[in-house]
């Protein structure tokens, strides 16, 4: 089910430009990886999802964060820049 949710930011990826492309296209990793995280630890293999997919799952979704931190402060610039 995880996998499913992770189909609208994928495809809004492919419709978007520019930063917004960026943003979406960092959301849909971190929904396949936490996602893959979830399947390794069911299956068993706790060791390789608790040393290598979570903390991956981590870094992905920092990364998601400074995306939509530096696009929000582009916008943000380019708005006082046209004063509107």
């Amino acid at each position: 089910m995880m996998f499913f949710a992770a189909l609208i930011p994928a495809y809004l990826s492919l419709k978007l430009r520019g930063d917004l492309c960026k943003v979406t296209i960092m959301l849909t990793a971190f929904i396949v990886v936490h996602g893959i995280y979830h399947i390794v630890r069911m299956q068993g293999i706790e060791s390789i999802a608790d040393s290598v997919l979570e903390p991956a799952s981590i870094i992905v979704l920092i990364a998601f964060g400074i995306t939509y931190l530096s696009t929000s402060y582009k916008r943000k610039k380019k708005q006082e820049a046209t004063g509107k």
